[in-house]
């Protein structure tokens, strides 16, 4: 795999591209973009059929090992991979150890493990044991193994705890990746931790960056633990980690950010150069019953907030689309009414219904995120989308601020975002 950078903006935005995938050749993905969420590598609420429906072109499919684990028979036993093994052959795969949106409970590591937490429990597993697994999954690219659950606001000792064992694991995937052939099919991700710690994060790249030869990118951890309190830090400390961390990097090493964004921290964090997002956002929304609706026309201002929650009562007769002239399935057949209505009773349909138009709207963000990149106005339409998305948060009451929360820490600590 190869990141070529085609064009840059004014700032350190760039719109780019992933080329060069060996089972994929004629593959294509554009950046800035995000990854489709999956479970036991299906893309959530979304059979292979519908995926392909609602997305012509290859797609990168975010497969946390924490839900596909239990495929590892079924992959050995098929011995082509876990793309074509869970029917999406046609899109590309990225293998990591977590979703980081997943809340884990808090337990004791090993100086050459760290837990793996699956729906049979917790397994400690190692860097080899983890290169043993990607051999078997056989993914597009693999994010090496890493201790990178951690929040913002750890203290120095879990940090430098976090940035050794992710260091030592890191040499042995390298080690492992340039000695098989079994990875010849995979582009291997560097892991960075400890961004909140300028001198611990400072170690991360360097260390990071002394296998560049091997490494088509890196990937930043290490902001966020799973839980909906460590997802709300200001925007200015994520933009100065973003910015600094960003700067220090090479600019034709992919960057690739996961956790479960916001609008407004997507475009500053286009704005600094990061290229790949995890795709966990649209989920959550899909999750709480919400649907994504953001105008992208810097022309004009929308009348309606940017995020709806079709759960209320006021869209029981609302026979409207999700969002008028969105061409994604869910909007062409189906009304905000009749939504509401699946919600309202429970089935399944509206996960599915919503996921469609989330999944596709978000994709449409990105892509008229590359397009004004490409003209230029990067920074128009970023203060258009951060205005839009400013304007839902003030909007919130700080009663229901708290209550969401909760909410949507319940979801997390019962369905782990998926």
């Amino acid at each position: 795999m190869r990141f070529l950078i085609n064009q840059g903006g004014c700032g350190s935005e760039r719109v780019g591209c992933l080329i060069g995938f060996v089972k994929s050749p004629n593959a294509v993905l554009e950046t800035p973009t995000s990854a489709l969420l999956t479970q036991s590598a299906s893309v959530v609420n979304l059979t292979a059929e519908v995926l392909d429906k609602v997305f012509s072109k290859p797609k990168l499919l975010w497969v946390p090992l924490s839900k596909s684990i239990h495929l590892e028979t079924g992959l050995k036993a098929q011995g082509q991979g876990v793309a074509k093994f869970a029917g999406v052959a046609n899109h590309l795969t990225c293998v990591t150890l977590h979703n980081v949106c997943e809340a884990t409970p808090s337990g004791h590591f090993e100086p050459d493990k760290v837990p793996l937490w699956s729906k049979n429990g917790k397994k400690m597993i190692t860097a080899d044991k983890y290169m043993d697994l990607m051999a078997i999954f056989k993914p597009d690219i693999i994010l090496a193994i890493a201790d990178g659950h951690v929040r913002l606001d750890e203290g120095h000792k879990r940090v430098n705890k976090s940035l050794n064992r992710t260091c030592k694991m890191l040499d042995i995937c390298v080690d492992r990746y340039k000695a098989s052939k079994e990875f010849r099919y995979s582009a291997l991700i560097g892991v960075l931790v400890g961004p909140n710690i300028e001198k611990s994060c400072d170690e991360s790249i360097k260390h990071v960056l002394s296998h560049r030869d091997s490494i088509c990118g890196v990937a930043l951890q290490g902001l966020a633990d799973g839980t909906a309190e460590s997802l709300t830090v200001p925007i200015n400390k994520l933009e100065s980690i973003l910015k600094r961390v960003s700067d220090a990097l090479p600019k034709d090493l992919l960057r690739i950010i996961e956790g479960c964004w916001n609008p407004t921290v997507i475009m500053t964090a286009i704005q600094h150069g990061w290229d790949v997002f995890d795709g966990s956002y649209p989920l959550k929304l899909t999750n709480c019953g919400q649907a994504l609706v953001l105008n992208f026309d810097i022309s004009r201002n929308s009348e309606e907030l940017c995020i709806l929650d079709l759960n209320i009562e006021r869209y029981k007769e609302d026979f409207r689309p999700v969002l008028l002239d969105c061409d994604c399935l869910t909007c062409k057949k189906h009304t905000r009414a009749y939504i509401r209505h699946l919600l309202n009773t429970k089935e399944m349909l509206s996960s599915v219904l919503l996921s469609i138009h989330n999944l596709h709207h978000f994709d449409r963000m990105f892509h008229h995120a590359r397009l004004h990149i490409a003209s230029n106005t990067f920074g128009d339409f970023k203060r258009h989308i951060v205005d839009q998305y400013e304007k839902y948060k003030n909007s919130q009451p700080i009663s229901e601020e708290n209550e969401e929360i909760e909410t949507q820490n319940k979801k997390i600590r019962v369905n782990d975002v998926l």
